[in-house]
């Protein structure tokens, strides 16, 4: 049976520094739980702690109702899988496999039946006499998994179980991994720094910065409404610009007013951040941003455009080939307008949305 897990104030601390800060939040049972943020930023510390490696300084960690701060890590009933598979070599497949059964003395026809189920459900059965050397990187991850999931554990915790992978072969077991953990419906924690694969894998993902929280939420959720800068430009691509509010809209560049509710009829300068498909490129205005093409690159469904903005930053913007677009060159001049419902708004420090 799968647990809750409940993370209540919990820090760890090397010295002065705090390597998590106070984290609180709550995975439901069944759920697909992604730490996701840059390296050093606390999520591997995290995780370690929920398996059972770290000691916890503050705070608690509970499985259900169960507090499990000084449970062993072999008492947990979690399963784990490495960044570097930790698949042991001198061990054939199957071997591999059924080492978390011998370790919890499950022995005989339970363990054959649980060994072959795990095989089968990764893929693997066929090479269940081979050693680890004899198989390529992917082949190795599955086995890896059938290790964690052959014991039945209540959570599934995973360390960038990816990152070894090439760019193909992770598209394919990241798919591979999400089935699994939905046929299973085991709660399961997964770290990674790579945000494209939180946000295809996610029931919800915590993005962490310093140690801390900085947003909790669904991937659509996160990529369209984030809580902040740092997860605007973490979460995908965006380009940041200076404006003014006035309570009841604000000016960008001193040409564009938009009408546009914000929080608390915010007045003052504050900072936008717009997605490369919410850009919008016109001919040239004189009551509109106007930037020059720096560079544009081909990627057959859409046109990657970087744009100078008159006395602004250097923006990215996508035009989409089925729109039929002809492709600016470098050195054109364009109006650069965007899509006002879909940009967020920040105070002038990006800590902070006002919508």
């Amino acid at each position: 049976m799968s647990h809750q897990v409940i993370i209540q104030n919990v820090v760890k601390q090397y010295g002065d520094f705090r390597a998590v800060n106070d984290m609180n939040f709550q995975i439901e049972k069944g759920e697909f739980f992604t730490l996701l943020g840059p390296s050093g930023c606390g999520k591997t510390t995290l995780l370690r702690m929920i398996a059972g490696f770290n000691e916890i300084d503050e705070g608690e960690i509970l499985f259900d109702t169960q507090t499990v701060n000084y449970l062993p890590a072999h008492k947990r009933n979690i399963g784990m899988v490495f960044q570097n598979y930790a698949i042991f070599p001198h061990l054939t497949v199957k071997q591999n496999v059924a080492y978390g059964l011998k370790a919890r003395n499950i022995r005989g026809k339970e363990q054959e039946d649980r060994i072959q189920e795990a095989m089968e459900l990764m893929q693997i059965a066929e090479y269940q006499d081979r050693s680890p050397s004899q198989l390529s990187g992917g082949q190795q991850q599955r086995v890896a998994l059938a290790r964690a999931i052959v014991i039945h554990p209540s959570v599934l915790l995973m360390d960038e179980p990816l990152s070894n992978l090439d760019a193909k072969l992770r598209v394919q077991m990241r798919g591979s991994i999400r089935k699994l953990q939905k046929s299973l419906d085991i709660t399961t924690i997964y770290v990674t720094h790579d945000q494209e694969e939180a946000l295809a894998i996610s029931d919800r993902i915590a993005v962490i910065n310093a140690g801390r929280i900085e947003q909790i939420g669904r991937p659509e959720e996160i990529y369209k409404h984030p809580a902040n800068e740092f997860v605007a430009n973490f979460i995908g691509t965006s380009s940041f610009l200076n404006a003014y509010a006035d309570g009841k809209g604000f000016k960008v560049g001193g040409k564009q007013y938009f009408s546009i509710n914000l929080k608390d009829n915010y007045n003052g300068e504050v900072k936008l951040a717009v997605r490369p498909e919410y850009f919008i490129l016109s001919e040239v205005s004189p009551d509109i941003m106007c930037g020059e093409v720096m560079m544009a690159t081909f990627l057959g469904d859409f046109i990657s455009y970087e744009i100078q903005i008159e006395n602004g930053p250097i923006i990215e913007a996508n035009q989409y080939t089925k729109d039929g677009f002809s492709m600016y060159d470098i050195g054109d001049k364009v109006g650069v307008t965007f899509a006002l419902d879909k940009i967020s708004v920040f105070e002038k420090n990006g800590r902070e949305s006002l919508l």
